[in-house]
């Protein structure tokens, strides 16, 4: 045999040994970010809450979106928002779990059902208030006052501090809190157990300002939005990171939105 052909072969079988070793190391590389999907699925309330979160003409907007999508950009993801009943989106997200993620969340909403659940909770995105608002002229009437109370469907009351008896008064129920509003400037109901922000935020958009406030001699509750997942805790902890690194960022977004008080 020649030994120029016999060192050509040698070079190629090399080569190809070499292109060998350096795939087996790229798929090394690739093979767990391919773990977590690029597509998130984020479930979401179908109401409108500003400026948390609204559904509008078939968008969804408000600090949520900017906040998430900042996240999603910075890591690679796209996420596709599922705006869904809130009874409806509990069960999509705890029991058939089709949702990768669910926002907002915390343990602390029904931990009956969350029981026995692997959820992982991400770090505050925003605080919250919720409480009973009532017209000015009823305020520091005390809860002998509240014979009905005006609630979100799929909302519970049972976390206010002091909590109240389910009992001890009557629930109605609405769809959307601008309807619920609406229920408490008629006078159809004594006292509307919402969110303090979102209910200054809409009446202030139906022109009627101030004309429901915050008793704050009654029961109310005060705590955290979260992202969460049963599915990907890898994605939380990433979430957790942005949170941490780009806090400009995200105090930027509350002041967008008027979550900065």
């Amino acid at each position: 045999r020649s030994p120029i052909r016999n060192a050509a072969s040698w070079r190629l079988r090399s080569l190809a040994a070499t292109l060998l070793v350096l795939c087996a190391l790229a798929l090394c590389r690739v093979g767990p970010a391919l773990a977590e999907p690029v597509e998130l699925t984020v479930g979401v309330e179908r109401i409108d809450y500003p400026p948390y979160g609204s559904f509008r003409h078939g968008d969804y907007e408000g600090y949520a979106r900017d906040l998430l999508d900042s996240f999603a950009i910075e890591n690679g993801y796209t996420i596709v928002y599922v705006p869904l009943p809130v009874k409806r989106l509990y069960q999509d997200f705890l029991e058939t779990r089709v949702l990768d993620l669910k926002f907002p969340d915390s343990p602390d909403w029904h931990p009956g059902r969350r029981k026995g659940l692997d959820i992982t909770y991400s770090a505050p995105a925003c605080s919250f208030t919720d409480g009973i608002l009532v017209k000015p002229e009823k305020l520091g009437k005390g809860m002998g006052a509240i014979k009905t109370l005006g609630i979100l469907a799929g909302f519970k009351p049972w976390l206010l501090d002091p909590p109240i008896a389910p009992k001890s008064i009557k629930i109605s129920e609405n769809a959307s809190i601008s309807g619920l509003l609406g229920k408490g400037l008629r006078g159809r109901v004594d006292g509307v157990y919402a969110n303090v922000e979102a209910a200054r935020h809409l009446l202030s958009a139906m022109d009627r300002p101030d004309q429901l406030v915050l008793d704050p001699d009654l029961p109310h509750t005060t705590g955290f939005y979260r992202l969460s997942t049963i599915k990907h805790p890898r994605i939380m902890r990433e979430f957790d990171r942005f949170l941490k690194t780009r806090s400009a960022l995200v105090d930027s977004l509350k002041q967008k939105h008027g979550l900065d008080r």
